[in-house]
């Protein structure tokens, strides 16, 4: 049996009176690569923002490699505005902040690229690496740490290199091409060392030859770098190919959750999902 690495129990993020998670519950097991679908403003990037520690939960817990990493019950004023499915259950209060949830090992690309734009292709992965470099101002200040930024510097080109990005480590990183500014960015969270890899539409805004691309990058990033992958996407065509498992939102609700093939044939998600 696969090693649970990501475990959602009842997760609702409330809004003042709107409910845009619901009582989510989901699991992501040992190299899986899972999809979480819906229409727009079913709750998918929300849900992203509650596992990352952008967002504290309103109500409902998240585990990571079998440890608490999030927890958390209405409070103050929520406790009377509280809507959500499930009654609150949860006794304690578990709030990461995003770095140190980073740190437990859980990298993020989002829909909306965010790269150092005025940065270097190198630069942009270079940065990332030093997130867990154990030098400080005094080692720095008296160069006393060449070692550990040559090795970051050589796993930074590494990366470039996996991704087919070497050739343009000294370039601008906002003058790339849509596709390459992708690439990068999975390659800048790759340098943080993660188990976990959460995409955030990465498809978005690609050709059907780039998403192809993608495709064979997810898959390698799975195989090469024993990756457990979490993403939120649209085109369905990348996610009935690369996907074994799906959680389906809609109004914030899971609509349905299983295998990938059996779940885009349920009657209630082909109507709310795909419109026919």
């Amino acid at each position: 049996m696969s090693e649970n690495v990501l475990r959602l129990d009842h997760v609702t993020m409330q809004f003042g009176g709107v409910v845009a998670v619901n009582d989510l519950s989901m699991e992501v097991n040992d190299k899986e690569i899972v999809a979480l679908i819906g229409p727009n403003g079913a709750g998918k990037t929300t849900a992203f923002n509650c596992i990352t520690g952008v967002y504290e939960p309103t109500n409902g817990m998240v585990s990571f490699m079998g440890k608490t990493m999030v927890c958390n019950h209405p409070q103050g004023k929520m406790k009377k505005l509280y809507t959500g499915d499930l009654y609150p259950e949860f006794s304690h209060v578990v709030s990461p902040t995003p770095d140190q949830i980073t740190k437990l090992g859980i990298a993020r690309t989002f829909q909306n690229i965010r790269l150092f734009r005025s940065l270097t292709v190198f630069d942009n992965v270079l940065i990332a690496k030093h997130m867990r470099a154990k030098q400080n101002v005094f080692t720095a200040t008296l160069r006393l740490n060449a070692k550990e930024e040559k090795r970051m510097r050589d796993e930074a080109m590494a990366l470039l290199k996996e991704q087919h990005l070497e050739h343009l480590k000294d370039d601008i990183a906002g003058s790339l091409p849509y596709g390459l500014q992708r690439r990068l960015e999975i390659a800048r969270a790759l340098a943080t060392d993660p188990k976990l890899l959460l995409l955030d539409e990465p498809a978005a805004g690609m050709n059907p030859n780039e998403t192809q691309e993608l495709m064979d990058t997810i898959r390698f990033v799975r195989d090469e770098f024993d990756m457990t992958i979490l993403l939120i996407e649209h085109d369905m065509r990348l996610v009935s190919g690369i996907c074994e498992e799906l959680t389906v939102l809609n109004f914030g609700k899971v609509l349905a959750q299983g295998e990938t093939s059996a779940v885009l044939q349920n009657p209630e998600v082909v109507t709310a999902y795909l419109g026919e």
